[in-house]
């Protein structure tokens, strides 16, 4: 925690940009205390901004401003009415050290998916590596995943 706020929910590096579809997680989503409680209208822009954060970098955040977020929720530049529903569409997220804001359960699945980006470049990797092994004969170990993690290989 610094400044009273929590890290950051997802590495800072966290990019699904390429990645075209979210996670959904049906039976929580459908059983949540946002769905019974919230009106259609915040609901809706809730799922908005989950969608939007999803493309964010980091991903599952959002900028911290009523500017932009009334832009994510559909309701353009009538920030007037995007915070009529703030409250309720903002349900569970929460402001982290970095300023921006974090839902915990689009983390979660965020965290997920870039776990899974990130095993996918390094198996990439070690292909490449064992098909410049084959091609010049030699013999250069391909690291495993924690190590190539630690090195800071996986970003760029």
């Amino acid at each position: 925690m610094t400044n009273n706020h929590p890290v950051p929910l997802t590495p800072l590096d966290c990019d699904l940009r390429d990645f075209a579809f979210m996670p959904l997680d049906v039976a929580r989503l459908r059983d949540s205390d946002l769905a019974a409680t919230e009106t259609p209208e915040a609901c809706w822009a809730a799922v908005l901004l989950w969608a939007a954060s999803w493309h964010q970098v980091p991903a599952a955040s959002l900028p911290n401003d009523d500017r932009v977020l009334s832009v994510l929720a559909g309701y353009g530049r009538v920030v007037k009415e995007w915070l009529k529903v703030r409250s309720g569409a903002l349900r569970g997220w929460i402001e982290c050290s970095d300023g921006r804001l974090y839902h915990p359960v689009v983390a979660e699945k965020a965290n997920d998916s870039w776990l899974k980006k990130l095993k996918q470049r390094w198996t990439t990797e070690c292909a490449r590596i064992k098909k410049h092994n084959d091609r010049h004969k030699t013999r250069v170990p391909c690291q495993s995943f924690d190590e190539w993690m630690s090195t800071g290989r996986h970003t760029g």
